[in-house]
């Protein structure tokens, strides 16, 4: 074997952040949210989603200082994922508004989401195919914010083969809703490798 050499590359498939946080459970979720949250490297999917905005004072002082979406129906929404096994950068490009956000595995077995100046930490839950998130508590420019005044925020993600299903809110209970927007997500055709 005069001049050859024999080449061997091993790639090795380190889990993305929601199977190292879900393990066994990613295995009880639907299709689509199994298939979306397998997700590595950039990717650009397109759907529709439907937004309520804050409508108290207080609420849309704390929607624009988290740069939170305006109020829509059915409008067109692009999603930008960068994904690999240390953290995840989602940028929702809603009408007239780009949120983006930090997503990383945290302490305990939790998601710790970064928007703006705020640092959330959710558990995750595999519920009769669907994920539900359940905020845990929350850090404003690294200050633990108290439990007592922590927002109700709900999360809840569903699919099938060919898409993601979303429903997030947030909201006060003195100041009233912050954000909730629900749609779609069309899924590449290309299935993730776990």
């Amino acid at each position: 074997m005069h001049g050859r050499r024999w080449r061997t590359s091993l790639t090795l498939r380190v889990a993305s952040i929601y199977q190292q946080i879900l393990g066994k459970q990613l295995d009880l979720l639907d299709s689509g949210v199994r298939r979306f949250h397998c997700l590595r490297g950039a990717h650009r999917l397109t759907g529709h989603c439907s937004i309520r905005a804050a409508e108290s004072s207080i609420g849309k002082l704390i929607s624009a200082l988290l740069r939170l979406p305006a109020a829509t129906a059915g409008a067109e929404l692009n999603f930008d994922l960068q994904a690999d096994e240390h953290e995840e950068v989602w940028t929702r490009h809603f009408p007239r508004k780009t949120m983006r956000s930090r997503l990383q595995p945290a302490a305990n077995g939790l998601l710790a989401e970064c928007i703006g100046p705020a640092r959330l930490l959710f558990s995750l839950k595999a519920d009769d195919g669907a994920l539900k998130m359940q905020l845990e508590a929350i850090r404003i420019f690294g200050l633990p914010w108290p439990k007592r005044w922590l927002p109700e925020i709900w999360g809840m993600e569903h699919g099938d083969e060919d898409r993601f299903h979303f429903d997030v809110g947030a909201r006060f209970h003195h100041f009233g809703l912050l954000v909730a927007y629900s749609g779609y997500l069309n899924l590449p055709d290309t299935e993730p490798t776990p």
